[in-house]
């Protein structure tokens, strides 16, 4: 569906630069620019690492590590969710291209081309906001901060910048700063609960969305190293009365990376069930299991929110306990996230953010509740709750070990296992998002970021995503 989209922008956007288009070769540019973006939207780092290879002039090649690389990748997952393109414009020799992620954010690539025939590529950027920078529909305006500050003066900073945008009602949330894992600045703006006029607190509990994945991620990787679980099992060893046969070659490694082509549980048939029906992981999981596979595992990569459902399956079957219980016997006890719970939300209690949303079936309109788009509970692939300081427990948890051993810790931040210390360093970048929840968690190992919102993507994304480009993660 993409590459036939894809096509057609390219024919029209490149007939309108003819000429820098026939100057750097026309027919390579159009190539390279399709080899990018679908390397780049497929969010495997070893199918943009073959890209590059091929694509990528010498020079700009050599001037990043395939692991710099892949951190780039991971890093436009997280932020963007899956990626769609909206429009390619080619003009002396450098290419825009509009995209657009789940998580609601919106950006441009700017890709620059040799002047010469073989057209590869020498500049890659990638910023966030629409077509006239940073403060477009989808970004927010630089934050005012920089890694030196003394925290009195970055909340100062930060408090100053956050409230224009909140009583503008472009975010109503809660945002926590912290260096070294504790927090310099956590502030909460606007309503959780409109009609009772009820405001936001720094306690707030916040819809995590798909920050859930990380928390399933977790707990696999706990029983993986317990030895009870190992990557390359199979759907078909672990669940081996799997209802559609054709999913049961797919592996852990498959079903975390989002390459087992397992249906997604949103769609019509999701639209038009009550959803008082969705209590739990394992009703998520009865919905999803018979649903006819995307693709064979294995061939494609694409976002995938039955991958975790089916995941959380797992875990059920492997340790006997619900998913949401083993979650927060193992995940959110020892980590210290007191906050954090699976709850319904006929019955949510006092403290919980109600999500409000512009989305209806006639398109976006005034802000209402979300209550009816979604499953009274989550699932392994979202639908969690936790506070801003919950997820900087996690983090904190993570890196100190509290949570696995230090080789699955390395595996979970994506880098090599490093020598004992107080905190295990690597990025984590994550988000959540869907119609009345966005939430975002930026972590190097020194700063960490959490937004947390209950309006519409990209509320909490766009405002994370300036934090972090200020302080230079």
């Amino acid at each position: 569906m993409i590459q036939k989209r894809l096509g057609v922008i390219l024919l029209v956007a490149l007939a309108g630069g003819v000429a820098a288009a026939q100057q750097a070769g026309d027919l390579p540019v159009k190539a390279r620019i399709d080899a990018f973006f679908q390397a780049l939207a497929s969010g495997d780092a070893a199918k943009y690492e073959a890209m590059a290879r091929e694509h990528f002039g010498p020079d700009f090649l050599a001037r990043r590590t395939p692991e710099e690389r892949k951190q780039m990748v991971e890093r436009v997952r997280a932020d963007f969710g899956t990626l769609s393109l909206g429009g390619v414009q080619v003009r002396n020799g450098t290419a825009t291209l509009q995209i657009r992620g789940t998580t609601g954010l919106e950006g441009r690539c700017e890709l620059t081309f040799e002047a010469a025939t073989a057209s590869r590529i020498t500049r890659v950027a990638i910023m966030v906001g629409g077509p006239g920078g940073d403060e477009g529909p989808g970004g927010a305006p630089p934050a005012p901060v920089n890694p030196t500050m003394a925290p009195a003066q970055m909340s100062q900073a930060l408090d100053g910048y956050l409230a224009p945008l909140a009583a503008s009602d472009t975010f109503a949330g809660v945002v926590l700063v912290a260096r070294g894992g504790k927090p310099v600045f956590e502030k909460a703006y606007g309503l959780a609960d409109r009609e009772r006029r009820a405001p936001i607190a720094p306690a707030t509990r916040f819809n995590l969305g798909s920050i859930n994945k990380i928390l399933t991620k977790t707990a696999i990787a706990q029983l993986v190293a317990q030895g009870t679980l190992a990557l390359t099992d199979t759907i078909g060893k672990l669940l081996p009365d799997y209802p559609n046969a054709q999913a049961k070659p797919a592996t852990v490694d498959q079903l975390l990376n989002h390459r087992a082509g397992i249906a997604d549980f949103f769609g019509p048939d999701f639209a038009k069930t009550p959803k008082t029906q969705f209590r739990s992981n394992a009703d998520y999981y009865r919905f999803v299991a018979p649903k006819p596979l995307l693709f064979e595992p294995g061939t494609k990569s694409q976002y995938c929110n039955g991958c975790y459902v089916v995941l959380g399956a797992i875990l059920e079957r492997v340790s006997g306990q619900r998913y949401e219980d083993y979650v927060t016997e193992h995940v959110f006890k020892p980590a210290g996230m007191n906050g954090a719970g699976f709850f319904q939300s006929d019955r949510f209690p006092s403290d919980v953010a109600i999500g409000y949303t512009r989305e209806s079936p006639q398109g976006p309109g005034p802000l209402h509740s979300n209550e009816q788009m979604h499953g009274a509970s989550g699932s392994a692939a979202g639908g969690a709750y936790a506070t801003a300081a919950d997820l900087l427990a996690f983090d904190n948890g993570l890196r100190e070990r509290r949570l696995v051993d230090a080789k699955m810790t390395a595996w979970i931040l994506g880098g090599a296992e490093a020598a004992a210390g107080p905190r295990a360093m690597g990025d984590i970048g994550i988000a959540g998002g869907a119609p009345g929840c966005n939430a975002n968690m930026e972590s190097n190992g020194a700063w960490t970021i959490v937004v947390v919102g209950n309006l519409d993507p990209p509320n909490a994304v766009r405002v994370g995503t300036a934090i972090r480009r200020a302080l230079g993660m």
